[in-house]
This record gives structure tokens, sequence and C-alpha cells, in this order.
């Protein structure tokens, strides 16, 4: 297959999508303490599959709101290993 881009840059389009947010102590499975200390999350694979049909630049960062609380931040992600749906994120960040 040849890409063709005419001389335009690649323009990223953005991701924006809607989850339900617990934390990382709610994620099935074994203990992950190791995250609750940092500064990522982990997302559902269809996540990953949107996100590399998008034209993204690395490294990928996130801006999660709680529009309910008026409260925003930033991450990165670890993994795509979540539920569908879900996303789990240090209980800091909530």
């Amino acid at each position: 297959m040849l890409g063709v881009n005419f001389g335009f840059p690649d323009i990223p389009r953005p991701f924006n999508t809607q989850y339900r947010c617990f934390s990382v102590s709610m994620m099935p499975g074994n203990e992950r303490s190791d995250v609750e200390a940092g500064g990522k999350i982990i997302m559902p694979a269809s996540a990953l599959d949107q996100l590399t049909r998008l034209n993204i630049t690395y490294p990928m960062l996130f801006k999660l709101t709680n529009k309910s609380k008026n409260r925003t931040t930033h991450c990165g992600v670890l993994e795509f290993v979540a539920d569908e749906g879900k996303i789990y994120i240090p209980y800091w960040m909530m």
C-alpha cells in the first residue's frame, strides 16, 4: 500500500471517549500496587485499536476530566488490558 499526503503534514485526530473510571484496587486479578504510585492508567484493548487508526503522536498523553467534580488531570497509559468500557486509574487521580 502506498501512502500519499501531497506535501501536507499528517494532522493528529482527537481521541474523545467516555469510560467508567475505577481505582486500580478494583481491578480483577493480582494486586497492582505499582500502578497506584504512578501517573499512568490501564485502558481497554479497544482504545489501542482506536488509537492506532488515528494519527497519534508519541508518547501518548491523555487528559482525564471528571465533569461532575469539575476536575482535570493528565496521564499516560501503562497497559491496554482493562475490561471494555472501563479504565483503571490510581486512587490519587480520582
